[in-house]
């Protein structure tokens, strides 16, 4: 949209408002906000009572009859875009709502102005105020260990006021003022007119200005008190008789301002122009300090107009600000009519209304909030209804005043003047503020002149994700817009959009096209790229003569005007040289097509031809912001190169090249031969009328000679069977031919000026660079027109440079092709042709456009505004970048029923709670479980078990004589035992021995007493029928188990196959599981878990583990007593059909995450973070590992310090498992436990556990009769870790798992870099890893992530170094972390300060021994 001017109606002192952004009470944008206020709708929420309780309103509160149950609430305003703004999640949990808001707004705001800051040639300034720091004191100063969390500055950083503009400023690269502004309920406006100001002043050229307020907690109504500010019933009823006060509102609202003229001229969208503003102060001439007064109100609004130089009557409508007070609302309208009777005594011409009947009072954001609202109406030419507007307030007396109150929406109408308004906003405390604003009356943009069809639009993001929710962003406003310029599209997207990692380019003809596009990525006229941020190095390549042709670049000639002034200035110079326009040859007309293709096949013109298409090019190139590093020219092509880097003049360049061209043509004529073969291959077979041309590929060659010699070359080649192929030329160039005119050549040169190359290029002669000697020695130009041209040496040079990006800049993709198939060419390399190849039929300008789009996908630094520069586009309001907001939020502290604060039990307190618990269910057991018939049946179940082993040895024939004495590896061996099964077999020797059926005599086994097979047959029924329903034994697992063990050890049978079977697959199974035994160590789990809850207040969740969950045994007496909204239960077993079996099983608790876990193995490895449990909870598995020192280990790492570990384990031998779950069982590797034998003792349980780092331990029940024990452990409040470098912990780290303080801050997941995940290798790693992770709320940091990257900045920085010094005692400082960003890095310099302090020491200690 363009401003239709009439120069007489403005004097140069008027802004322009060019964007408007804002989030209000039930409007997350502009469009709906209007649509609101048009529709009359009272943004205003009503609680329940029981809304009301659970946000920790007292219940009496509740019920009294003066608490109003309303809120004018905004929605997600826990949410924000840590990681697009560079925050650190932890930094963004502590940062104030109110200020990520007005930097989400800034940037949403100059978005839809047009402008990059970052390309944005000019100063901007952000004006701006933000609400009282509810946040602060609500959620986190209630926290009063926070100070030991977070570093106070950091604190303050986060949330004083004083930061709100500066930060906007630093993050989106602002350099104009950045002004605080304060002034209570006029900061926005306020801060408006001092925007205003500094543009007038010249202090900058764009501005933001705008203010924030958030009413923390949202969700609670207010209690009403009579004669103040806030109204009794929840609705705002300005200026009616019935109005009592407003209520108070959350929101948030910016507008972007320039200078008048400059916004015209920079082809701005333009919503309305200020035309005048004033503040000022009440001073002490009023009834109280918080009252208004009529002159302090009515001089502000007299100046305001003064200032605006309009007279009073032509304003027509009167944003007030409207509180709605019995006090208030008669002297503003008071003051409103004194200043209008200044200059005229008409009636009721003018509407007012209040905005604050629509959303209440958003205190420092009211006064720009009924800006946009004017600014809205008046670019709709319509008045919006003021709400609840009955029956005037008697006070006031509308009759004799100009003014109305407007309770419809209403069309406005004035006479032949522009559409005025005038905005008030008036702070408690007495600075009012009042701006006048008058229409913006606009035409329709004419579409300007189309300099092409093919229009290039980007988008990028930081994120794949953000990416495509731009493009659909883009695709449905397109669809709701069809009206739109797409130019005017492509021209904000392109040059007032800042350039992200994630690019995606279109090139497109219509807005429909775009559409279809778009919605199908596709297509191939859509291109995504993922690129890092780099100044990527750009080679130009200039072709040489064979390239080109009758209309080569003619569409771009025609459109684009930097390179037809090019060729024009060109074609001029070589008028006289060449005897002819050579534009006439170039771009003839269609009759004369076939003669031009003939000349211009002559040497002496497609030199010249050729070099003016390429430096026209060129410069087209660098005028759009593409400059090269470096050159490569082929041949003639060497020639722009040379120009471009200043060797000559453009003038003397010219006439060398015509000179050039035509002495070459007087030559004899002779031909040129492609070769697919290596020059040391061709050499050979070259004659005395033969030379190496150029060497293009390492294994393709140029051959130039005489026409004859050419021709049987090609068939001495061709009978070998080497297809090769002749070039369009005229003559043998680069060959023995040329010698006649090379003398005649350096003499023309040595007429011209040669200067030293200012810019690197590439030399066709060396292969490498041009040398200064080179380019000014007249006998280079002749050598260069006879040698070799080593086009792949030159290559080569340049893709030593990784991610180099080279560009031809002529007609056809001839040096793309090469570049392309050279062998060093890597995928990091991007190479690119300028202009079609004679038999594409594209578009030149798509070709051109496409080139243009993939170089910005690369990584390109493209001059968008030189790209526009012959181009009216208008910057339009499009889509802005859809930030990916998560919740950042630290909840208060919650309240018992009396408003105090829940305090965190401490964990001593809960381990005591937890023994207890555990102690008193031990001591009730079951009546079914009975220790004497339990001992009865475990011997009757041993002899069983004992007699299946017996058996399997016989099968074996392990004892061919009962009197010859085996060693236990002899009978290993002779029953070809498999190495898995060695241990075990040995355990069942000792079983044998135990039982009394073998004899050991000095280590070896003798005197086997076999077992009768009937003795199964006998004892099986009966075992059955005693364990039917007493203990969790699985007979028929026993029984298979049994009956296969020879077969199982010697290889011939897998046992997972009866597990299969009779445990893993069988529905039916695991009736055992309700039997009186597992019900019984169940319960002590249970009771032990339910207690500790118990005492947890709700603001502690906790994280619980179960490590090896299998079918569910423990879990599913365990989830009934946790509280779904307060845990995090992790069910994790080795094996993934557990897992879905648990997932099908435990499908109503939904907060259970399933994962696997290999407790043998690393669980950091494995994905886990470390100390981010609470309690870990394994059932019957930890003597299923291999190593239970390393496995405790494991354990100990996931356990947050202070911890509980609740275990169930066998702590005596059993013969059943030994013949079943044994098979099952991996070797056994620790001190503590004999081959064969998983179950220890209590008393090695405790002391395997304390060696580990647990400092409290217990068992239930006291009694071992049954087998089995419940373990607890309680891990030390220290980490775990191993101590090589008496690193010292902080204070924090001794901090136990339930303190408040670890439960302030969520964990976040790792920011989407560009870089791999990898974890932690060495304990070093370990430790800084779990430093940063805290100091920045991340759940994983990888060793190569980039600190700054995650969101770390130099307060992290200082607080980062302070723990390392702390836990490696060595000095390190910040700077070390700005030089080496990564943990891999910092690792490295404390491995090398560690290495250096422990020779140190050595050295001491040698210099004292001496």
């Amino acid at each position: 949209m363009s401003l239709n001017l009439n120069n007489n109606e403005f004097n140069n002192s008027e802004i322009a408002i060019i964007s408007i952004a804002g989030r209000f009470p039930g409007a997350k944008d502009i469009a709906q906000f209007w649509q609101n206020l048009c529709d009359g709708v009272e943004s205003i929420s009503w609680l329940t009572d029981e809304e009301l309780i659970n946000a920790g309103v007292a219940p009496d509160l509740v019920n009294n009859p003066h608490y109003v149950k309303a809120s004018a609430a905004l929605e997600d305003i826990e949410l924000f875009d840590a990681n697009f703004f560079g925050y650190s999640a932890k930094e963004a949990e502590l940062i104030d709502p109110q200020q990520r808001l007005f930097l989400e707004l800034a940037w949403e705001a100059i978005e839809k102005a047009g402008y990059d800051p970052q390309t944005y040639n000019g100063l901007i300034g952000v004006y701006g105020g933000v609400g009282m720091n509810r946040y602060l004191l609500n959620n986190l100063y209630p926290h009063h260990q926070l100070s030991e969390t977070f570093d106070p500055l950091q604190l303050g950083i986060a949330n004083d006021k004083d930061f709100l503009p500066t930060r906007v400023a630093y993050k989106l690269n602002l350099t104009g003022p950045a002004i605080n502004v304060q002034t209570a309920c006029s900061t926005s406006l306020v801060a408006v007119h001092l925007a205003c100001q500094s543009l007038l002043n010249g202090e900058c050229d764009m501005a933001l200005a705008g203010g924030v307020s958030l009413s923390i907690p949202q969700n609670k109504g207010y209690l009403y008190q009579e004669e103040m500010i806030l109204s009794p019933d929840g609705h705002c009823r300005a200026f009616d008789a019935k109005a009592q006060g407003t209520i108070g509102g959350s929101g948030a609202a910016i507008v972007v301002l320039k200078r008048l003229q400059d916004a015209i001229s920079d082809r701005d969208q333009i919503y309305a122009i200020i035309k005048g503003s004033a503040i000022n102060n009440d001073g002490a001439m009023k009834v109280g300090y918080t009252a208004p007064s009529v002159s302090g109100q009515a001089a502000v609004i007299g100046e305001a107009q003064a200032v605006a130089d309009v007279e009073a009557e032509t304003i027509t409508y009167i944003e007030a600000h409207g509180t709605a007070t019995p006090l208030g609302d008669p002297i503003e309208i008071a003051a409103l009519t004194q200043a209008f009777r200044q200059n005229t005594d008409k009636k009721g011409f003018c509407a007012i209304g209040s905005v604050k009947t629509n959303l209440g009072h958003l205190d420092t954001a009211a006064g720009v909030t009924g800006l946009i609202k004017t600014v809205l109406a008046l670019q709709h030419k319509m008045l919006p209804p003021s709400l609840h507007f009955e029956t005037p307030n008697p006070k006031i007396d509308f009759a004799n005043s100009p003014f109305y109150v407007n309770t419809t929406l209403t069309e406005w109408t004035t006479d032949n003047t522009p559409r005025r308004a005038g905005v008030s906003s008036f702070g408690m405390g007495g600075t009012n503020a009042h701006v006048i604003l008058e229409e913006a009356k606009q035409v329709k943009s004419q579409k300007s002149k189309v300099k092409s069809k093919y229009l290039l639009l980007c988008l990028s993001a930081k994120t794949a994700s953000a990416l495509e929710k731009a493009t659909n962003n883009l695709v449905t406003y397109l669809k709701a817009h069809p009206e739109v310029n797409l130019g005017d599209v492509a021209y904000t997207l392109n040059s007032g959009r800042r350039g992200f990692n994630h690019r995606r380019m279109l090139i497109c003809q219509n807005l429909e096209d775009a559409v279809q596009s778009l919605s199908n990525l596709e297509t191939k006229q859509v291109v995504t790229n993922y690129t890092e941020i780099t100044e990527r190095s750009v080679v130009f390549m200039f072709p040489s003569q064979g390239s080109q042709y009758v209309n080569m670049a003619r569409e771009i000639y025609q459109t684009e005007i930097v390179f037809q002034e090019q060729v024009d200035d060109c074609a001029e110079i070589l008028k006289p040289l060449l005897g002819l326009d050579l534009r006439h040859i170039l771009y003839p007309s269609d009759d004369k097509i076939t003669e031009a293709s003939q000349q211009l096949q002559q040497t002496a013109i497609a030199q010249p031809a050729i070099f003016v298409i390429e430096y026209a090019l060129a410069k087209l190139w660098q005028s759009w912001g593409v400059e090269p590093q470096a050159a490569i020219g082929h041949s003639i092509g060497e020639y722009v190169a040379a120009t471009l880097a200043g060797v000559f003049s453009l003038e003397d360049a010219l006439s060398l090249v015509a000179a050039r061209g035509q002495m070459m043509q007087q030559l004899p004529t002779g031909a040129m031969l492609s070769v697919p073969l290596p020059v040391e291959k061709v050499k050979s077979l070259l004659g005395s009328e033969l030379s190496v041309a150029a060497i293009n590929q390492p294994s393709h060659c140029v051959v130039s000679g005489s026409i004859a010699a050419i021709e049987a070359l090609q068939h001495q080649l061709a009978a070998q069977g080497v297809e090769c192929r002749r070039l369009h030329t005229s003559h043998a160039f680069h060959s023995q031919m040329m010698e006649p005119i090379l003398e005649v050549f350096a003499e023309r040169v040595k007429k011209v000026t040669l200067n030293p190359p200012k810019l690197p290029y590439i030399s066709n002669l060396t292969g490498t660079w041009i040398t200064v000697s080179q380019a000014t020695n007249p006998d280079y130009y002749a050598q260069h027109l006879r040698s070799t041209v080593l086009f792949a040496q030159g290559i080569d040079k340049l893709l030593a440079t990784p991610e180099q990006v080279l560009l031809e800049v002529g007609p056809g993709h001839t040096l793309t092709t090469l570049a392309k198939r050279h062998p060093d060419k890597a995928a990091t390399h991007t190479i690119l042709n300028s202009v079609r190849h004679p038999q594409d039929q594209q578009s030149d300008v798509a070709v051109l456009f496409t080139t243009l789009g993939q170089l910005w996908l690369a990584g390109v630094k493209i001059d968008w505004l030189g790209f526009y520069s012959q181009d009216e586009y208008y910057r339009i309001p499009l889509p802005t970048y859809p930030f990916e907001r998560q919740r950042y939020w630290i909840e208060p502290p919650q309240k018992t029923a009396w408003g105090q604060l829940q305090t965190v039990p401490t964990t001593a307190k809960l381990w005591t709670s937890l023994i207890k618990a555990g102690e008193k269910q031990a001591n009730a057991k079951d009546v079914k479980l009975n220790e004497v018939t339990y001992q009865e049946n475990k011997q009757c179940l041993d002899s069983l078990c004992t007699a299946y082993i017996n058996i399997a040895f016989q099968q074996l024939e392990a004892f061919s004589s009962s009197s010859e004495k085996y060693s236990g590896e002899d009978l290993i061996a002779k029953c070809q035992i498999v190495p898995r099964y060695h241990q075990l077999f040995s355990r069942w020797l000792q079983i044998l021995v135990e039982q009394g059926q073998i004899q050991q005599q000095q280590g070896l086994f003798t005197k086997f007493v076999p077992c009768s097979p009937n003795f199964i047959d006998e004892h099986l029924a009966a075992v059955r029928e005693k364990f039917a329903a007493t203990t969790p034994i699985d007979l028929d697992l026993v029984q298979r188990c049994g009956e296969n063990l020879a077969a199982v050890v010697v290889g011939k049978q897998e046992p997972l196959e009866f597990f299969d079977e009779l445990v893993y697959q069988d529905k039916q199974n695991g009736s055992h599981l309700e039997s009186p035994l597992v019900a019984y160590y169940n319960s002590i789990l249970r009771s032990s878990l339910a207690q500790m809850v118990k005492l947890l207040p709700p603001s502690v969740h906790l994280r619980v583990l179960e490590i090896g969950g299998g079918t569910g045994m423990s879990t599913q007496a365990i989830l009934p007593v946790l509280a779904a909204q307060q845990t995090s239960y992790t069910f994790t077993d080795i094996g993934s059909g557990f897992l879905t079996q648990a997932q099908q099983k435990f499908q109503e608790y939904p907060f259970i995450d399933y994962q696997l876990l290999d407790i043998d193995k690393s669980p950091t490895e494995q994905g886990f973070e470390k100390y981010s449990f609470d309690v870990v909870i394994a059932s019957n598995v930890l003597h299923a590992t291999q190593n239970i020192d390393k496995t405790l280990h494991h354990v100990r790492s996931l356990l947050a310090p202070g911890g509980f570990l609740l275990l169930w384990e066998v702590t005596q031998p059993k013969i059943d498992f030994d013949m079943s779950w044994g098979l099952l069982l991996k070797p056994l590797d620790d001190i503590r436990r004999s081959p064969g034998q998983p179950f220890i003792t209590q008393e090695q349980w405790f002391e395997a556990l304390q060696a580990q780092g647990f400092v409290e331990v217990a068992a239930f029940p006291q009694s071992e009769a049954f087998d089995h024990q419940i373990i607890m452990a309680q891990a030390s409040v220290q980490t775990a870790f191993s101590n090589n470098f008496e690193r010292k912990e902080t204070e924090q780290k001794s901090q136990s798992f339930l303190q408040p303080q670890a439960r302030l801050s969520t964990i976040y997941a790792r920011p989407d870099l560009s870089n791999s995940y990898i974890a932690p290798r060495n304990d070093i790693e370990d430790k800084i890893a779990e430093i940063w992770q805290e100091l920045l709320g991340l759940k994983q940091v990888g060793v190569n992530d980039n600190f700054f990257e995650l969101g770390g900045d130099s307060l992290i920085a200082v607080q980062v170094m302070s723990r390392l010094r702390n836990a490696f005692d060595i000095q390190l400082s910040v700077a070390n972390l700005f030089e080496s960003p990564t943990i891999a890095e910092i690792a490295l310099r404390l491995e090398e300060q560690i290495k250096l302090d422990t020779d140190s020491i050595a050295i001491e200690r040698e210099e004292i021994a001496i």
